[in-house]
């Protein structure tokens, strides 16, 4: 408990002077060898006074006791200490081999002077204590653990000979005064603990000088080129990832262009032609390169002058080479920039300009620096240079950067046309540091601009708008009417017989007269503070005028004040008499003919050619309403015809009966328009649009063949029908219509002729009666019918119907209607039926709307009627069931596919 309390002192005592137990220095060692002596001295005592035995006989004896216990703890501390330290590599690195042998040879030297000689003598008191001397070398050269070993297997050999009467310490009993033992164990102690320290120190320092190294950036290498050992820092390892004991292996880890250059350097190192070297290289780093600054010092040589440790600093320089490869390209750049580049400060004074800045204004560089350039400086002069100026400043304070032109003089006085951009440069803390100005010279292409410019707006010959600029004007003038409210009158005008004028004279001549034709075009335009007429030449002899005029009226006056001008007698040779030329003149108004620019001058362009054909030498306003109509029938045709291309037609039947016998004889196709958005369109509504068209006859074949198709299908499923089919008149003027009929009738196998009958109107007959009787000879010569439709609406005479070979007799429905209730409609339809029979022929009467009718028409001799009171016209897959369904006149009702179509608004 003694013992425990004592040590508890001494933990408390060490605690409180701040002892590091974790590291040993100078000031631990001195604390522990001042602090030691109480752990012997202090429970001594205590026991002495406690037993009350003489001092000097316990005390020795404790004294060995505790003089074992102490001298076992203070050994012991130091390899405790060092153990976490340990490391069994560099322990073999740094000489571990010859150390250890060192030990051994130190043991058995101790061995031999304490357990050999059996009285004290002064060789072997001096030999035990130079046996300090390697034990303080050995731990003196890192080896802590492997010293402390040492020391503590000394410290026992000489307690254990000494205490059997053997070494140089015999005489010094337990009994007698062990004092020379205790000083020699006390001096081991001592070693130890002093050299550990001084290593300690020698180690902080070492690890300071590490962190300091570290945190520049710098990686360190040592070699010793005679032992072959290597120490590398972390941030060596770090930049060049290669370890090995001599220098040539960064040779390793250089880039091929670099190597030969550190080989060279490495070599003069060796052979002392150099002490310290300095280059850049490149080093590998995964898969890339980065630069490194590398310093290679001697720091030992041999006696031969050969070195022998070599020591490397290494710096990573990628950034700063990266940097100041940038650096050059920026100034290669500002050096051979075609474009002017000027730096100046936040008050504009120039820093520094390039030689192409230079070479644009012709003014020195030493001239321009320290100077605000005129480019910068405030405008005097024009208006238009001020404001300029004013919208620089302000996109500079708003954005930072402005983008325009400047029309500024070189140093000899000459004009310049600059393109220039200026940005401004912030500092950290938002304000202007620096401005640059890039500036380009467009004069030429400014004036190239120019003269191609007007090569593109305007006549090389006349010098007035050609086309291309004429639109534009047009374009405007056409929103100034529509905002000011007045007319503009767009004129196309033409000279007359103008190509005499190049025969008779020349071209050259006709130039001239152009020329002149130009001037008074001019001279004839008006203008005012609001606006100007205008005048150009699209091509030839072609001009085009744009006149405002407040009223139409107006309009015609400066029309054909311009006719006027235009027609003065024109001087083109001083020998010849002078030439008269007149022109023609197209004219629309805008807005009341409210079309774009491109139309505009179309309308006048027919407008122009309707005064030509109209005798020359006068004027004409094109009529937007006629050309309205007209379009509007143009694009109804377009989609008629489009409808035949869909598919979009389709044919009713509706049948013809025997009202004396009660038999269906056939049905008349019926064409119809199926129009997706508005349904079933009557025929009446399309064909008279494309009655006078080649469409007409292609519409009237699709008819054609549609029906011989129907027939054929009919007869197929056991319904022998006939149907007859209308024909326009511009279908049966086709050359070759009645070979299309044949061809027609050839593509079925079974004969079809005899049921088909075609109708032809009345008017359409008379219209050339000789040409009309002779197609129908040669279609009934292939067993086609034919019917003379609608009778009585027409002006035919008897002598008409004498010569026309037809079959059959349509009475037309509007007669019959009125019959029953109007003498003379009753009185036609007798005289119709009458002449029927007279030239043979069979009469079919149309529009039968109800059994009274068809009785009166039984009466009068007419058996074959068609109507709605028979039958509607219904599609061709109710025309079957209804056939054999029909049971006679007088039992008839309205077919169930009665046909509904709608009359839409198409233009007649």
């Amino acid at each position: 408990m003694l013992a425990v309390g004592c040590l508890a002192l001494c933990r408390f005592v060490l605690h409180a002077l701040k002892f590091d137990p974790r590291s040993l220095r100078l000031g631990n060692a001195a604390w522990l060898l001042v602090f030691a002596p109480l752990l012997l001295v202090l429970p001594v005592a205590t026991l002495v006074t406690l037993v009350g035995a003489p001092a000097s006989d316990v005390g020795n004896l404790l004294l060995l006791r505790y003089l074992a216990d102490g001298f076992g703890t203070l050994l012991l501390a130091v390899p405790a200490m060092s153990a976490k330290r340990l490391d069994w590599a560099r322990f073999w690195h740094h000489d571990g081999a010859a150390s250890s042998a060192t030990a051994a040879c130190m043991a058995l030297a101790a061995l031999a002077t304490f357990n050999f000689t059996s009285r004290p003598d002064s060789t072997t008191l001096w030999f035990a204590w130079l046996l300090l001397a390697p034990l303080a070398l050995l731990i003196g050269q890192g080896q802590a653990i492997l010293g402390s070993a040492m020391a503590a297997a000394l410290g026992a050999i000489a307690v254990s000979a000494t205490g059997r009467g053997m070494g140089p310490f015999a005489a010094t009993t337990v009994a007698s005064e062990p004092y020379q033992l205790i000083g020699y164990l006390f001096s081991l102690v001592v070693v130890v603990l002093l050299q550990r320290a001084q290593w300690g120190v020698l180690t902080a320092a070492r690890a300071k000088a590490q962190l300091a190294l570290q945190g520049t950036g710098l990686g360190l290498a040592d070699w010793n080129l005679r032992t072959g050992m290597a120490d590398y820092s972390a941030r060596f390892g770090e930049l060049i990832p290669l370890g090995g004991q001599t220098p040539s292996v960064l040779c390793e880890a250089a880039h091929s262009e670099d190597r030969g250059t550190l080989e060279q350097a490495l070599e003069q190192l060796q052979d002392g032609i150099q002490n310290q070297v300095e280059l850049e290289l490149r080093v590998r780093h995964g898969s890339a390169w980065r630069w490194v600054a590398l310093s290679l010092s001697v720091a030992q040589r041999d006696a031969n002058g050969w070195a022998t440790r070599i020591i490397a600093t290494v710096a990573d320089t990628t950034a700063r080479r990266e940097a100041l490869d940038q650096e050059h390209l920026s100034a290669s750049v500002f050096e051979h920039l075609h474009e002017g580049l000027l730096i100046t400060d936040a008050q504009f004074r120039v820093l520094d300009a390039n030689p192409a800045f230079v070479q644009i204004f012709g003014t020195p560089r030493h001239e321009l620096v320290g100077t605000v350039p005129s480019l910068l400086r405030p405008a005097s002069g024009e208006p238009l240079a001020r404001q300029q100026r004013e919208l620089m400043w302000a996109s500079l304070r708003a954005t930072g950067s402005w983008r325009g032109e400047f029309v500024e003089r070189r140093s000899n006085g000459d004009s310049c046309t600059l393109q220039a951009t200026i940005s401004t440069v912030q500092g950290p803390d938002g304000a202007a540091r620096n401005h640059v100005l890039m500036i380009s010279d467009v004069t030429e292409a400014r004036l190239q601009r120019d003269r191609l410019e007007r090569q593109a707006h305007f006549d090389e010959l006349t010098r007035l708008p050609n086309r291309s600029r004429i639109q534009e004007l047009l374009a405007a003038a056409m929103r100034a009417a529509d905002s000011d409210g007045y007319l503009l009158a767009v004129c196309y005008l033409d000279l007359d017989r103008f190509k005499p004028v190049n025969d008779r004279f020349g071209h050259a001549a006709g130039d001239r007269l152009l020329i002149e034709l130009a001037s008074r075009l001019r001279s004839a335009l008006r203008s005012n503070e609001l606006w100007s007429d205008a005048a150009g030449r699209i091509g030839g002899d072609e001009f085009v005028l744009l006149l405002r005029a407040a009223t139409m009226e107006e309009a015609r006056m400066a029309v054909e004040r311009v006719l006027k001008v235009v027609a003065q007698p024109y001087l083109l040779d001083a020998d010849a008499e002078p030439v008269q030329v007149s022109a023609s003149l197209g004219a629309t108004l805008y807005p009341v003919d409210r079309s774009d620019a491109d139309t505009l001058l179309r309308h006048a362009d027919h407008a122009m050619y309707g005064a030509k054909q109209a005798g020359r030498n006068g004027y004409q306003f094109f009529d937007p309403e006629h050309r309205r109509r007209t379009e509007e029938r143009v694009m109804a045709i377009g989609r008629v015809n489009d409808a035949l291309d869909q598919n979009e037609f389709l044919l009713h039947y509706q049948p013809k009966v025997d009202m004396r016998r009660n038999v269906v004889l056939g049905v008349e196709a019926l064409l119809r328009w199926n129009h997706p958005q508005h349904g079933l369109i009557s025929p009446l509504q399309f064909i008279p649009l494309i009655e006078n068209t080649g469409l007409s006859a292609r519409i009237g074949d699709w008819v054609l063949s549609q029906a011989l198709d129907q027939v054929a299908l009919w007869r197929r499923e056991g319904l022998e029908l006939a149907v007859s089919v209308n024909v326009t008149a511009r279908h049966l003027q086709e050359p070759d219509f009645s070979q299309r009929l044949a061809e027609l009738l050839a593509r079925h196998p079974e004969p079809l002729a005899q049921a088909l009958e075609l109708e032809v109107l009345e008017t359409t007959a008379q219209a050339d009666v000789d040409a009309t009787s002779a197609l129908i000879q040669r279609c009934r010569a292939l067993g086609v019918r034919f019917a003379l439709d609608d009778f009585g609406t027409g002006y035919s005479t008897l002598s008409y119907l004498k010569r026309l070979p037809v079959d059959v007799l349509k009475i037309d429905r509007s007669f019959v209607h009125h019959m029953l209730d109007d003498p003379q409609d009753r009185a036609i339809v007798e005289g119709v039926i009458g002449l029927a029979h007279t030239f043979g022929c069979t009469v079919v009467a149309e529009g039968v709307e109800s059994p009274a009718q068809a009785r009166a028409l039984l009466d009068m001799g007419c058996d074959i009627g068609q109507g709605t009171g028979i039958a509607a016209p219904m599609p061709a897959k109710a025309v079957l069931a209804w056939a054999r369904e029909f049971k006679g006149l007088f039992a008839l009702t309205p077919a169930g596919g009665t046909a509904v179509y709608r009359v839409i608004g198409l233009p007649e």
